[in-house]
């Protein structure tokens, strides 16, 4: 079985009846759209499928076909929800030690709580440097210092997981991530940063002031900060490859809808034979697509360059034909108001999100040297 196709069905039936239609409102006013992730998060209880699914692989699986759905229309939306199931739910799930699951989990997947995993800084490549951000180990456990850098559902956060370069008593670095309660003295959230797509998700940075930890705050209790971030970042790669593949569909249903509708005068942009083509190329490139991620799916889901050519591929696809049908379709889209212009947006932005799709080449390309 590839997907659970109950809850497929179900979450259809919540973007047909109660999502379509609502994104422009979010996206202008860049609000949280609260009654829907009330419903998606509770009523529909899509995070259980990250924790408690008898198959994991079904369970991941059915989750990314959620965040594809969702993308379709509301891709901010899906950007709160894989944000809260991979860098929240499946962090902890995956490396915490059964207290810390104890004392988190349910909260989380029930969404009484919201996760953030703080862990970018400006100007420090993970993938070469530790990160500046401290952490260190005194008598009775941790004090953090350092500040994080775009935050995805900062403003929301009730736990925050924060990747820290680690000292301990004998001056021995390492890095770790470590639980910090939003509410602790010396964590501040920062003013919102302004951006161009998926306004409706919260972007902020975090600073950590002589945050005082005790020892059992260290994730599954190991300095293994490093390796947790990239394994965690393999499944938020095909998260993002979800929602993009999402977009460009969403797009392309868009466009077609506009170039069909009837004007008062001349030719709808569907009659001209230039666009036909277009509109044709547009599909085949989605077919290749839509093939690589179900192939993705089908397979163990774990081959890291396999993942990359499929972020690197739906992201890039997402971003040419969202600007492709946004040429089609001129001005003429604004008067059918389907906010093609929105997925130009949101498919520019996700497409830097786990990283640039250059660097990603970067990795790809190491097979060969």
């Amino acid at each position: 079985m590839l997907f659970d196709q109950e809850r497929i069905d179900k979450i259809q039936e919540f973007i047909q009846e109660q999502v379509i239609g609502k994104a422009r409102y979010y996206d202008i006013n860049e609000r949280f759209p609260e009654r829907l992730w009330a419903y998606l998060s509770q009523e529909l209880g899509i995070f259980d499928l990250l924790v408690t699914y008898p198959d994991r692989a079904v369970g991941f699986r059915t989750f990314l076909e959620i965040i594809r759905q969702l993308s379709l229309e509301f891709a901010s939306l899906a950007s709160i929800a894989y944000t809260q199931g991979i860098y929240g739910i499946s962090l902890l799930n995956r490396f915490g030690s059964p207290e810390q699951k104890q004392t988190y989990l349910a909260d989380l997947v029930s969404c009484q709580k919201m996760g953030v995993f703080a862990f970018s800084e400006k100007d420090i490549d993970l993938e070469r440097e530790l990160p500046s951000t401290i952490a260190r180990q005194v008598d009775d456990g941790w004090v953090i210092s350092g500040v994080k850098h775009k935050i995805a559902n900062a403003s929301l956060a009730d736990v925050v997981f924060v990747l820290a370069k680690t000292i301990d008593t004998y001056g021995k670095k390492g890095t770790g991530i470590f639980i910090v309660d939003r509410q602790q003295k010396g964590v501040t959230v920062g003013e919102s940063v302004e951006k161009i797509g998926l306004r409706a998700m919260p972007l902020a940075p975090m600073s950590f002031e002589g945050v005082r930890l005790p020892s059992n705050s260290l994730l599954g209790g190991v300095e293994a900060g490093l390796q947790q971030w990239q394994a965690t970042l393999m499944d938020m790669w095909g998260a993002i490859a979800a929602q993009s593949l999402g977009i460009a569909e969403g797009v392309h249903q868009k466009g077609i809808t506009c170039s069909q509708l009837k004007r008062n005068f001349g030719k709808r942009p569907i009659d001209v034979t230039i666009n036909q083509i277009k509109f044709a190329e547009i599909e085949t490139k989605l077919a290749a697509c839509k093939a690589y991620y179900q192939e993705y799916l089908r397979s163990d889901m774990q081959e890291k360059r396999a993942i990359l050519i499929l972020k690197v591929l739906t992201s890039e696809t997402a971003r040419s034909l969202s600007e492709e049908v946004i040429r089609i379709t001129g001005s003429y889209h604004f008067l059918a108001e389907n906010d093609i212009e929105r997925y130009v947006r949101d498919a520019e932005v996700a497409s830097t999100y786990g990283g640039t799709n250059d660097g990603m080449r970067r990795k790809i390309a190491q097979k060969w040297l």
